[in-house]
């Protein structure tokens, strides 16, 4: 049996109770001002932090991480980049819209208000005088078009780019591409126009009913592709480039942290696509065309990380079901309904969750994938964001009545 010191056992026994209560209070005193010195002895020689963009949270001296959004202003885009800069992790933003630009600056401006408050000085391109904290670059133009894609990356490399020398304040500050979403698409006719002269068909274009033959000279026939073909450069071919251009910029990135930083790089690239684009989804009826396109995105992507993921890049592909967004009210309209909530009614029958997604919800979800934190370890991935609509269009499940 172990017994107590002699000293001890004579100040246990002989030292009134609430005196040792008292020195005890008081090493225990002595203890946290100790802890609390050397504390700031460590954060006086890690240097100040500053504040990340709109969040309150601390970022450090590292490059500005740059995300470059496509359709990155208006629907699910919007959320997107809502949920992104949220994060606090990326203070750099290249935001591509078709061709509203009062909407895509009005939402930039949106965006400022929320950094920088109503105080702020903003030119007509959405510049700020403190762009430290978040610069927000506008492209405008078909990104189902090479022209449109050389912008918006002519345009990272002259605002943004580590290297950049070519204009005063933040342009000279060490930035890195982080982030690519390819979010933009439509419904040829129906939610927006494109520069290629597609417009809504008299029918449906399908595969196999006869509705993709027509009559060329001397009564042969002739398969009209321009439908598929449009989808193909706006979804396919438009991903493989912003893929390919991104992950470019996105691996000197990775050199410059192996060579220099002594940090690992963290990069994500993210495709958007439709329900019944892959043969774990039951098709969609109708979805012909665009599916045609979104299916090289589903499958390429497997084929971008297994090849991107030892640069610290894993690249995914979201499959949103039924989500909020103004693009709804045109189709609504084009099915003679009143508006956008009778399609959302409708559509919450089949979804077991029994409600539609919102933009911010896939948005989380880009911030998820994008971010530091578990997400990181995800890559050649489906994700299907839908409440639960595929189970009920595979006929497994009840949905929610």
């Amino acid at each position: 049996m172990m017994t107590m010191p002699l000293a001890n056992l004579l100040h246990y026994h002989f030292v009134p109770k609430r005196s040792r209560i008292i020195h005890c209070h008081e090493s225990f005193l002595i203890l946290l001002a100790a802890l609390l010195l050397a504390s700031l002895i460590v954060s006086a020689a890690a240097g100040p932090l500053s504040t990340s963009a709109g969040t309150g949270n601390s970022i450090t001296d590292d490059p500005m991480r740059v995300a470059i959004i496509t359709g990155g202003t208006r629907g699910i885009g919007r959320g997107i980049t809502d949920a992104v800069l949220e994060t606090g992790e990326f203070r750099g933003f290249i935001l591509v819209y078709n061709t509203n630009r009062d909407a895509a600056e009005n939402y930039c401006e949106e965006l400022k208000d929320r950094v920088f408050g109503e105080t702020r000085n903003t030119d007509a391109n959405c510049n700020s005088a403190d762009e430290s904290r978040l610069k927000i670059r506008l492209v405008g133009g078909d990104i189902s078009l090479e022209s449109t894609r050389d912008k918006v990356f002519e345009c990272f490399d002259k605002e943004f780019a580590a290297n950049g020398e070519n204009e005063e304040g933040c342009n000279k500050c060490e930035a890195e591409l982080a982030l690519m979403v390819h979010n933009a698409g439509q419904y040829v006719g129906v939610t927006s126009d494109n520069s290629h002269g597609i417009s809504k068909p008299d029918q449906t274009k399908k595969f196999g009913d006869g509705s993709l033959l027509t009559t060329g000279e001397n009564g042969r026939d002739k398969v009209d592709m321009s439908y598929m073909n449009f989808y193909h450069k706006l979804y396919g071919e438009a991903f493989i480039d912003l893929c390919e251009r991104s992950l470019k910029r996105m691996k000197d990135a990775y050199s410059r942290h192996e060579n220099s930083k002594g940090s690992s790089f963290r990069g994500s690239i993210i495709g958007i696509s439709s329900p019944g684009c892959n043969a774990a989804y039951s098709m969609t009826p109708g979805y012909d065309m665009p599916g045609s396109g979104k299916c090289l995105m589903e499958f390429s992507i497997r084929h971008y990380a297994l090849s991107a993921a030892q640069y610290g890049i894993n690249c995914n592909i979201i499959i949103p079901g039924v989500t909020r967004s103004d693009a709804w009210d045109k189709v609504a309209e084009q099915q003679g309904l009143s508006d956008k909530e009778a399609i959302f009614a409708r559509s919450k029958g089949m979804i077991p969750m029994g409600d539609v997604a919102e933009a911010k919800d896939i948005g989380d979800v880009v911030a998820f994938l994008s971010g530091h934190g578990g997400g990181k370890f995800m890559t050649g991935l489906s994700l299907r964001v839908d409440g639960g609509l595929h189970l009920s269009r595979m006929g497994v499940g009840k949905p929610k009545q």
